[in-house]
């Protein structure tokens, strides 16, 4: 079964990519789709990956999946969440400046993977968590992930790089989720 993810950020790309390699998926054949896919804002990202599900689908006429990441700092409650993208290209790492002395800078990171079918829409959250580091560092740029330390590490995932951030990646346990969902009629079907 070919399975269609619509994206335009190379580092999704890659990591969808790499999550297929590296978990040796061969069953089911993932297909990347350069295509923007129109974001809405809320504070759900819940609902924005379902939005972006069901618009992926209108334009594919296809099973399709789509991604969307937050970072939710716990003590800013629900931020940036689903628009830090929109942050982080605006202040970049001086986000680790939005946490004031005696803040905790304990956060979490949550892939979102949105799937349709035409039929129905299904949402499959990953998440890690870790800290905030005081700066950016590392040269693996996607995101936050320079920022960002995972639970049990002391680097960020922007000096993990790709390979070494598989063990907790929240998009790799997003893509489990999602293919647990996957039922074996003859072979894959849809969720």
């Amino acid at each position: 079964m070919k399975l269609y993810f619509l994206t335009t950020n190379p580092f999704k790309m890659g990591e969808a990519k790499d999550y297929f390699a590296f978990r040796k998926i061969n069953d089911l054949e993932l297909c990347v789709v350069e295509r923007d896919v129109q974001e809405i804002l809320h504070p759900d990202v819940g609902v924005i990956v379902r939005q972006k599900a069901i618009d992926a689908y209108e334009y594919m006429r296809h099973p399709c999946v789509v991604e969307h990441g937050g970072l939710f700092m716990d003590a800013l409650p629900g931020l940036p969440g689903g628009v830090g993208k929109i942050v982080w290209n605006a202040v970049g790492d001086r986000m680790c400046s939005f946490l004031r002395e005696g803040d905790a800078r304990s956060a979490t990171v949550r892939a979102f993977l949105g799937y349709c079918d035409g039929k129905r829409v299904s949402v499959h959250v990953g998440e890690t968590r870790g800290t905030i580091a005081d700066r950016a560092r590392g040269a693996y740029q996607f995101a936050w992930d320079p920022i960002f330390i995972p639970e049990q590490s002391a680097e960020t995932y922007g000096e993990m790089g790709r390979e070494k951030k598989r063990a907790s990646s929240p998009v790799f346990r997003a893509w489990d989720e999602f293919l647990k969902t996957i039922s074996v009629e003859a072979g894959r079907a849809s969720p």
